[in-house]
């Protein structure tokens, strides 16, 4: 059988068809659970806190990313999908002993934070790894689409499963998908790319310094952060809200919204996967930060169906392009043997994406969905403008392969 692209390189294949069991189990639990929490409590601030748990053990990722560069890329990511399997079964427990609070939701779901986190550095740095330099545009793309593909079926089966069979047969599907998974990286045969001593503080330094001496690789974290703060808070704040208050509409309705913003960014991801569109990169990065922030901005001002379809399907091809280019710049950037370091740094810039959820949750509740939305666009914009003047290296950065 012949595969395209990078995907003939057969450990990157099997890392590629685990990636879709990992997506697929991760989309149907963030809808379940969303869903719980919003039609329990109707709460903005609530749901934003279950959004911010998942991703706040980003605080920990330089750590992280300290200690996967000593170690087997493999095993590490076989450690953080094994404990999703056991964070499946748990809440398949409680959930079969009707225990499964809103409490116990957010308290277990910090952990699988943590593992989250360490399983995205791992999965990247391992990537770096498998393919060469000169493909990691075509790799990072198939990854990118993998992703957004599991965004598009999960959710939609997801509610169904969930509403005509309960969250007890959703999590045994969860639990075999993530099992799935585990077994799937297994035949990977790599070798660690590091065997010396681990001393924890000396390799933070390290990485830090490298950063520092490194100032496209600032502007690029700059960004990240901010792109984390403002726009990606739309499918873990505000799609809830947007189907439940603005469309009148239900679980079913929500995996829809999930599902169009998914097949732009799918289309996104092909898009850039298969082209080159400029040799300045960064200009073209920044450019997309921009359209990403209006398209924010859209979905406030329309409240017709249709319409706001429309909206997130472009939405989700910015959100794509912006976020593709941007790994393949860190990956291209950064050197093999400090990749885990720079994507453990790059991981901590997410850490304003629980600080962006609580904020919005809370804008929610206080101001309404559409206010909310509006205030967080305009921060977005703000920002941009002022770290596009500080960022000349990114501005004027050219590719070299």
């Amino acid at each position: 059988m012949k595969y395209p692209g990078q995907l003939k390189n057969t450990n990157f294949r099997k890392l590629w068809f685990s990636d879709i069991l990992i997506g697929s189990a991760d989309n149907i639990e963030m809808l379940i659970i969303s869903w719980i929490i919003i039609t329990k409590t109707n709460s903005g601030l609530i749901l934003g806190t279950y959004g911010a748990i998942r991703f706040c053990s980003t605080f920990f990722a330089p750590l992280f990313g300290s200690i996967i560069d000593r170690f087997n890329k493999k095993t590490t990511l076989s450690l953080s999908r094994s404990y999703m399997i056991i964070h499946s079964i748990i809440f398949l427990v409680f959930s079969l002993q009707n225990i499964l609070t809103t409490f116990n939701i957010i308290f277990i779901t910090f952990f699988y934070g943590i593992a989250r986190t360490s399983d995205r550095i791992s999965r990247e740095a391992l990537t770096q790894i498998l393919i060469k330099k000169k493909d990691l545009r075509n790799a990072s793309g198939i990854i990118r689409a993998t992703m957004d593909f599991t965004k598009i079926i999960s959710p939609i089966i997801g509610a169904m499963i969930y509403t005509n069979l309960g969250i007890e047969y959703s999590y045994v599907i969860i639990c075999i998908l993530y099992i799935g998974a585990l077994l799937t990286i297994y035949p990977i045969n790599i070798h660690s790319t590091n065997q010396q001593n681990l001393i924890l503080y000396k390799e933070l330094l390290s990485g830090i310094t490298y950063l520092t001496n490194n100032k496209t690789l600032i502007s690029l974290i700059s960004f990240a952060a901010l792109v984390n703060f403002t726009v990606l808070t739309m499918p873990n704040a505000y799609l809830p809200f947007i189907s439940k208050n603005i469309l009148n509409g239900d679980a079913n309705d929500f995996a829809l919204l999930i599902s169009f913003t998914a097949i732009g960014s799918l289309i996104g991801s092909i898009i850039i996967s298969v082209n080159n569109f400029s040799n300045t990169p960064g200009k073209f990065l920044i450019i997309f930060i921009f359209i990403w922030h209006i398209l924010m901005l859209g979905t406030s001002l329309f409240t017709i169906k249709i319409i706001i379809i429309c909206i997130l399907i472009l939405f989700g091809i910015s959100s794509s392009i912006t976020m593709v280019n941007m790994s393949i710049l860190i990956l291209s950037i950064t050197d093999r043997n400090m990749i885990g370091r720079i994507i453990g740094i790059r991981q901590l810039a997410i850490f304003t994406l629980p600080v962006g959820l609580i904020i919005s949750g809370y804008m929610i509740d206080k101001t309404g969905i559409i206010s909310s939305i509006r205030i967080m666009s305009f921060i977005g914009i703000i920002i941009s403008i002022i770290l596009s003047f500080k960022s000349k290296n990114l501005m004027s950065y050219t590719n070299t392969y």
